[in-house]
């Protein structure tokens, strides 16, 4: 059997679809280990994978990242999305390259496979195949890569094919790349330059197009279509975790089931440090609606939801698999892993979110027309249920919902992804 080494940076998001991938491995007999953060060291052993902590330079605490990156908290939208980029991931890049490097030369590693934020890989996709092992990008966010048929990955602009929008394209793309993003793109040319004595073989956001095989989490029918990269693509599908058999429902839960819509909202468990950016204004907005509200803090207090309302009901966390085939409407600040959650059970959404990857995601949610894009991170309350009420009364975004539900139930990421990685180890 084959050693597998993954790679992630230390965010939830991104190391659970990993570990999923590992556990499939571990299943066919194969020997697994994952360079990550620290604090995913028991979530690793759980599922039989060994875990190799990142270097100190590399790691961060997802839940507090003003303290590891002073000034982050007061960039916004795309702001934020540069600073992450160059601060964060691609700052990361030679002390990631340095450990993987250490581990190969520690150990036999017969494949390599890393989530789409981790650097530290572009340094080898240069060598030859001979005198490396088989490399494998596993895009766990919206394809950040550059086409001619699509803008700029951030901002969250319209894709388009047209003779024009290509002409925008390759002039927004050029701006970012060499004016916006400059300063990010110059660190990773040093770094690799200073890594392998040649330049960057491309835009540094591009990198999962050179690996062996390149992953993406979704459906075609969820993301743009590129003319010039859907070749090298193969799309897996989401990997999203069952809830097994320990949950405990609420008193409230046989509310479900009356004849009232229900409307979930979240925030995540990440950005949720203030609930009056999409939860208060939700309760608020559907205060008045025939419909049931169920709030989902993300671990925080229910307490901390200062609104109330007779129609609202209220739980940090609800396993989601349990939860959405009662849910007619998902309100939420559109992260990957939930919107995935929404669309696999042919929930129509309302999503607002700016930040991080967000209104790329959202704007996704927006074109597949399997929901409304608010696109705002702190929308009106009447905003919102303005939204919720044009879902429910509109069957075309529920019918769209279903479709891609019955194109995701198709897939099966993880078991996908294990065999192919499986197939090709040395």
């Amino acid at each position: 059997m084959s050693s597998i080494l993954l790679c992630s940076a230390p965010l939830t998001g991104h190391v659970g679809p990993m570990l999923a991938v590992g556990k499939k491995l571990r299943e066919k007999g194969h020997t697994v280990s994952i360079l990550t953060g620290r604090k995913f060291e028991k979530r690793a052993a759980a599922v039989g994978i060994e875990h190799i902590p990142l270097p100190v330079d590399c790691e961060f605490d997802e839940h507090d990242m003003e303290s590891a990156f002073p000034g982050r908290s007061r960039k916004r939208g795309p702001l934020r999305a540069r600073f992450d980029l160059e601060k964060i991931f691609i700052a990361a890049m030679t002390a990631q390259f340095t450990a993987v490097s250490n581990i190969i030369a520690d150990r036999p590693v017969d494949a390599i496979a890393a989530e789409n934020l981790f650097m530290g890989l572009i340094p080898m996709l240069g060598r030859s195949p001979d005198s490396r092992p088989p490399l494998f990008a596993i895009c766990t966010s919206p394809l950040m890569c550059t086409s001619v048929d699509t803008a700029p990955f951030g901002p969250g602009f319209k894709p388009s094919a047209t003779a024009t929008g290509r002409i925008r394209n390759t002039i927004l793309n050029a701006a970012f790349e060499h004016g916006i993003l400059r300063a990010a793109q110059s660190s990773a040319n040093s770094q690799h330059r200073s890594l392998t004595g040649e330049p960057i073989p491309d835009f540094a956001l591009n990198w999962p197009l050179l690996a062996d095989e390149v992953f993406v989490l979704t459906t075609p029918e969820f993301e743009y279509p590129r003319s010039d990269r859907d070749r090298r693509l193969t799309f897996a599908g989401p990997i999203l975790e069952s809830a097994g058999r320990e949950f405990v429902p609420p008193i409230w839960w046989t509310d479900l089931d009356d004849d009232r819509p229900v409307v979930l909202v979240t925030q995540g468990t990440l950005d949720n440090g203030d609930l009056n950016r999409l939860i208060e204004p939700t309760i608020r907005g559907l205060a008045d609606q025939d419909v049931l509200v169920v709030a989902t803090t993300g671990g925080r207090p229910v307490t901390d939801v200062v609104t109330e309302s007779a129609n609202l009901r209220l739980a940090e966390f609800l396993p989601y698999d349990r939860l959405l085939p009662k849910v007619d409407v998902m309100v939420t600040n559109g992260g990957w892993g939930g919107v995935h959650y929404a669309l696999a059970h042919g929930v129509p959404l309302v999503v607002s979110g700016t930040t991080e990857d967000k209104a790329e995601i959202c704007r996704r949610v927006e074109i597949s027309g399997t929901g409304i894009n608010l696109r705002r991170s702190v929308p009106r309350s009447t905003a919102v249920a303005g939204a919720v009420r044009r879902v429910l009364d509109d069957t075309s975004f529920r019918d769209r919902a279903r479709t891609l539900e019955r194109s995701l139930a198709h897939l099966s990421a993880a078991s996908t992804i294990a065999t192919t990685i499986a197939a090709r180890a040395n």
